[in-house]
């Protein structure tokens, strides 16, 4: 990739923006309001929608990474992704000890240094550095697979085994593979890349809107008004997996006005270290405005909190990202761990 694709850069920006507004129904309120009424479909339709933030992350992993079978280059690009992520923790120890009284001794946050908990989210990192351990052999596989049916044909296989599983309430398959859906996802990335489809942006985009609200409207009816009653999809879901590949498939290759493609191409840069400190600033500002904490305030929670919450987190991460690539010699194959 010698040359900055627009539309990539603008999903890696969405997904942040969903990172960030999944995360704020955690401080909001919406999991102890009753679901009734057109708010909370409204607002249980968002959040879905919010729910892609991960696969469209993994997607476009493997959109990037799906030709690159150099074992060695590929290892190397965990370097600055793990140094992000200790700068990360170094920042977010003190703020987590000190001021939001998460008070831990010295061995305890050590430990949780070491295994990827500084970080709230630093769950991803654990994750993606065991999907970086597999990609070079994966993509091995891939190179071999030439036909498009084939290809076409592994992608069903890998939604069926890890993302039906969780579709519904009845049991239509085992679920002992739902686990690995970053595979699943990081597949249907490689196949973006080799098969290039396209669909039109606004009828990619209102097809995804379109099954978010079908999900929030299932989960309003599915409960007597208790959200623990209700319908549960996860990130591998089958219909998340449909709003992602949606959102995908339609944005990859928009154009971007000139002018804008600079500020997305800022923007992706630092949605690493954005989503990983994204958390401090969630848990400052809800802290700030309870009274914001009602359906009626969604929007407005959506507009004074959550973008200035993205913003800030892109800004810091742009930063994290520049020190933490400044020791690798193989600038361009830097980390894009959100990729």
């Amino acid at each position: 990739m010698s040359k900055r694709e627009p539309g990539l850069d603008l999903l890696r920006c969405i997904a942040l923006l969903f990172v960030v507004t999944f995360h704020s129904f955690l401080n909001n309120g919406y999991y102890s309001e009753p679901q009734v009424g057109a708010s909370m479909w409204l607002a249980g339709s968002f959040r879905w929608l919010s729910v892609s933030c991960i696969g469209l992350f993994l997607m476009l992993t493997g959109y990037l990474k799906c030709e690159k079978t150099d074992i060695k280059a590929c290892y190397r690009g965990l370097l600055p992704v793990l140094i992000a992520y200790f700068l990360a923790a170094i920042i977010s120890i003190p703020i987590r000890h000190f001021l939001f009284g998460d008070t831990q001794s010295f061995s305890t946050w050590l430990t949780r240094l070491f295994s990827f908990s500084a970080v709230y989210y630093g769950w991803y990192v654990e994750m993606y550095i065991g999907l970086v351990l597999l990609i070079p052999f994966v993509n091995m596989v891939l190179e071999r697979l030439q036909d498009a049916k084939a290809l076409l044909g592994l992608c069903a296989v890998m939604l069926v085994i890890t993302a039906l599983p969780g579709a519904t309430p009845i049991v239509l398959f085992p679920d002992h593979w739902r686990v690995i859906y970053p595979l699943t996802y990081y597949i249907l990335g490689a196949a973006v890349r080799k098969l290039q489809p396209r669909i039109h942006p606004l009828i990619g985009v209102f097809c995804a809107v379109s099954v978010s609200a079908v999900l929030g409207a299932a989960t309003v009816l599915s409960t007597d008004s208790k959200l623990s009653e209700a319908l549960v999809w996860e990130f591998a879901d089958l219909w998340i997996a449909c709003i992602v590949v949606c959102l995908f498939v339609s944005l990859y290759r928009v154009r971007i006005p000139s002018g804008i493609d600079r500020i997305l191409a800022f923007g992706a840069r630092g949605c690493y270290g954005g989503y990983l400190l994204s958390h401090l600033f969630d848990a400052w500002c809800y802290k700030l405005l309870p009274r914001w904490r009602t359906p009626d305030r969604y929007v407005l929670v959506f507009f004074c909190i959550t973008l200035p919450i993205f913003t800030v987190s892109v800004l810091l991460g742009a930063m994290l990202e520049r020190i933490s690539n400044r020791p690798s010699s193989h600038r361009k194959g830097a980390s894009k761990c959100l990729r």
